[in-house]
């Protein structure tokens, strides 16, 4: 009888108060799968597995801990998840550029319009004023795509973006440390911050099936606030900023 007692596991305490979320070999996975479908994805030129498998191996992993309500976690995990991927991006772009230009669509011509931009001043791609059909199209996409989806079609808008925004620096800093300063565009870095806290808080509901909107921002309402207030931040120093830290790569 004895035997048998600890021969089920299962039934014993310490089984059923297991959290993954508290198990460091998942925190260690994340990151594993974090480095491995940037990097190799991107090391073989494919600008659409590339974000693809990005995407549904974080909407599971950002699951886990926002199905328990553990949102602390959640945005460690998510935060932690877009800072390798960004670092895999920049490290790969600028010591293998025309490898990792093709995993980025167009990537030749956005790596082009950067440098114009760097030495003219015009036309900074991707900016709201030039491209505010894509900007809308990424606005909502990240929400209201969240929103409906668990998350997952934000995520593939915010992955897609980070991927871009580290090729750009990477490639930019293949001119030296001035260009590594000016690929850290400030307002896209606010942006990005801003979409992922609205990514988590939106991923919610679906996940829950709670969708009483008092509820979040009752419980969630710095979250939601620093993330807006993040995302109008962006929009401001794009418009103001950009000419100023150009100088950087002036000077």
């Amino acid at each position: 009888m004895r035997d048998s007692v600890q021969a089920a596991p299962n039934g014993s305490p310490k089984a059923r108060n297991y959290d993954l979320v508290k198990d460091p070999l998942y925190y260690i996975t994340f990151c594993f799968f974090a480095l491995l479908t940037t990097a190799l994805p991107a090391a073989l030129g494919q600008p659409n597995f590339l974000p693809i498998v990005q995407t549904v191996a974080i909407t599971l992993f950002l699951a886990v801990p926002l199905r328990r309500g553990r949102i602390t976690t959640a945005l460690i995990v998510l935060s932690s998840w877009l800072f390798l991927q960004l670092l895999v991006m920049i490290l790969g772009s600028l010591l293998l550029p025309l490898v990792f230009e093709r995993a980025i669509h167009d990537g030749f011509a956005y790596h082009r319009a950067l440098l114009e931009w760097s030495v003219t001043g015009l036309n900074l791609p991707g900016a709201i004023i030039h491209s505010p059909g894509a900007r809308i199209l990424e606005f909502f996409g990240t929400l209201m795509g969240s929103l409906l989806s668990a998350g997952l079609i934000g995520l593939w808008f915010l992955v897609r973006a980070v991927n871009q925004f580290g090729y750009g620096i990477g490639r930019l800093a293949v001119e030296g440390p001035p260009g590594l300063i000016l690929g850290l565009m400030p307002w896209r870095l606010a942006t990005l911050a801003g979409y992922a806290g609205l990514v988590v808080m939106l991923a919610q509901p679906l996940l829950t099936n709670n969708w009483n909107p008092a509820h979040y921002f009752s419980r969630q309402r710095r979250l939601a606030t620093v993330s807006a207030l993040l995302i109008v931040l962006g929009l401001i120093l794009e418009f103001a900023l950009p000419g100023l830290w150009r100088l950087i790569w002036v000077l």
